[in-house]
């Protein structure tokens, strides 16, 4: 661990893991907390996340930080298992933000937070000198109830249960890498967007035959599985070609050196379902407006923590996530 913080330490990488663990972590120890869920599940029933949001741009194609601040805290509870109801909302602005782009912020919050039909109920609202911000960050904090008929945790992730992945890969994270530096990107655009649908049909079809979800943000899938299996009683295989990746994402990602596989998503997840449910799930997952590159990806074996891709010539390598992530600040 370095003796200060770098950006890389918000990168999703091994960095902040390690500075999540080692430094924070340690002194805030509680049973709900030691998994390092994105939502906890307290012995209520009630699943609670807590999210903050610091992107550059804060409008981009495919939203902006407002509909990025909703999206990020309703799909961390559906994640956890949670049927999402309530949000705070809290702003830090810098001086000098304008009105008319507070309005357009707000206006943006209240139309996703109706569509994934949740309401804002409270929040708090800071201003700070101009300089000691970049315009305007947003907390969002979510409280919903656990949905019934299924009980999520990577403990209970056995081998030959099938890893799902619900649409393309990276599109947020490469989307935001060709605008920041001027690159023609065609249609390409973040995949910002509400998970509820998918995860109802998914949770109705699989029951509790759904053993994880876990959205695939900072990190990108490939991280996210890294830290998934992790945490199980055994690890896995993931299949390269497998991965979804639109011809768009591709090109933006050969250009700038990137593996999309670690790309940040901000519309997608990844499922692990047991083997005799996974074909079900999957094809019902297809038929849901938006995820039809849903996929299977690779499947739970081997020993606990192992993790590695198989490329199209059937040779292995480990699965290592990058230290930072390829690029800061896209969430």
């Amino acid at each position: 661990m370095k003796n200060f913080i770098t950006m890389a330490h918000g990168g999703g990488g091994t960095l902040q893991n390690d500075l999540i663990r080692e430094e924070i972590v340690k002194h805030f120890s509680d049973p709900l907390l030691a998994p390092l869920p994105d939502g906890a599940v307290t012995p209520e029933g009630l699943v609670f996340s807590s999210d903050s949001f610091v992107i550059t741009p804060r409008f981009f194609k495919g939203g902006d930080i407002g509909k990025l601040a909703v999206t990020g805290t309703v799909n961390d509870i559906l994640m956890a298992g949670g049927i999402p109801r309530y949000l705070s909302c809290s702003l830090i602005i810098e001086e000098g933000l304008s009105i008319e782009e507070l309005r357009q912020i707000l206006s943006s919050m209240k139309e996703t937070a109706d569509l994934c039909g949740v309401s804002i109920v409270t929040g708090d609202t800071k201003v700070v000198p101009k300089g000691a911000g970049d315009g305007i960050y947003i907390n969002t904090s979510g409280i919903g109830f656990k949905r019934p008929g299924i009980t999520l945790g990577a403990e209970r992730i056995e081998a030959s249960d099938k890893i799902i992945v619900s649409g393309p890969a990276g599109e947020h994270g490469l989307s935001i890498m060709a605008e920041r530096y001027g690159l023609e990107s065609g249609t390409l655009a973040s995949d910002c967007a509400f998970l509820g649908k998918a995860v109802e049909l998914l949770s109705q079809r699989a029951g509790n035959k759904l053993k994880f979800m876990r959205d695939a943000t900072r990190g990108g899938v490939w991280g996210i599985v890294k830290e998934i299996f992790e945490n199980a009683p055994c690890g896995v295989i993931l299949e390269e070609e497998a991965l979804p990746v639109t011809p768009e994402a591709s090109a933006v990602a050969k250009l700038l050196g990137v593996d999309p596989g670690f790309a940040a998503c901000e519309g997608c997840f990844v499922a692990v379902v047991a083997a005799d449910g996974a074909q079900d799930c999957l094809a019902a997952l297809r038929r849901v407006p938006g995820f039809a590159h849903a996929a299977f990806i690779g499947e739970a074996s081997g020993g606990k923590g192992d993790a590695v891709i198989k490329n199209s010539w059937g040779a292995l390598r480990e699965l290592k996530p990058p230290t930072g992530d390829q690029l800061p600040r896209i969430c």
